[in-house]
């Protein structure tokens, strides 16, 4: 009888260990909300995402959604400047609580942390030289940068086939980076350079009028928060402050400030924030 008990009881106990955790809170939310004050990593090298103008101000769209994010949750704000490289493992080791860096969603960054709702959504585009080309279809035939290896590389051969052009191959010229590409451009190597929206934003920003941007792909690249993973609860409280935020139209109003019609480059809305019902 006692060896029975003792089996029983065994079992309570395995399967109460591997019962999943239900309804509790993180450590970032538990901190955040302990304290009052989020974390968050925001880039000072992008434009227009995140950027030091000359007087040393720090300004940008990821700044400034930041800065409202915290506002709605009634939260204080701690900015913590981040680069491409430099974000992953300050999220990773616990010194921000939330990271922005132009930085999308995919399987892989998946594995290592959570994400937000997309708050933009990004898209394949060609620079040219203002004036170059009326239309995607006119750069049929001509020469197309991309950097090597990544995915602007392929959608670029892709873009050409599709337009016709047979020797859609050898018309894209793989450069080792993005300087190279745009250094080409600059000087007539090349017609036109593909990469994200955002990236080439970034460089034309830096000769106002002397590029501009056409579309080349409808498949949209969304942008997220990326977050610690295992913490619901604080991924909770800010996709619902996100979702907030797009039906107050405080969102639309920071997206019109640096991508609406008035900016030297526009860059129209590709995809609405998505909204879960109550």
């Amino acid at each position: 009888m006692s060896f029975h008990r003792n089996v029983v009881a065994s079992m309570i106990l395995t399967a109460l260990i591997l019962l999943p955790s239900v309804g509790t809170a993180g450590p970032i939310f538990d901190r955040v909300t302990k304290t009052g004050t989020m974390r968050v990593g925001i880039p000072f090298n992008f434009t227009p995402q995140g950027f030091l103008k000359p007087n040393g101000d720090w300004v940008g769209f990821e700044v400034d959604l930041a800065s409202e994010l915290a506002k709605h949750m009634n939260l204080k704000l701690e900015r913590v400047k981040v680069s491409e490289r430099t974000w992953g493992p300050m999220l990773a080791q616990g010194n921000i609580d939330a990271a922005f860096c132009r930085i999308r969603h995919t399987r892989s960054l998946d594995r290592e942390f959570d994400f937000s709702v997309a708050y933009f959504h990004d898209l394949q585009q060609i620079l040219t030289l203002k004036g170059s080309f009326k239309i995607a279809a006119d750069l049929k035939g001509h020469k197309i940068a991309a950097v090597q290896g990544t995915s602007s590389e392929k959608a670029a051969m892709y873009f050409l086939r599709k337009m016709g052009d047979d020797n859609a191959e050898t018309n894209v010229i793989s450069f080792p980076d993005a300087p190279s590409c745009f250094m080409a451009l600059g000087r007539s190597k090349v017609s036109g350079w593909m990469d994200s929206g955002l990236a080439l934003l970034e460089y034309a920003s830096r000769h106002p009028g002397r590029f501009e941007l056409i579309d080349a792909s409808d498949s949209a690249e969304a942008l997220a928060i990326a977050l610690p993973s295992d913490d619901s609860a604080w991924r909770d409280q800010i996709n619902f402050t996100i979702q907030d935020m797009a039906v107050d139209g405080s969102l639309d109003k920071i997206y019109d400030q640096w991508f609406g019609p008035q900016v030297a480059y526009p860059f129209p809305r590709k995809r609405p924030v998505e909204i879960w019902p109550e």
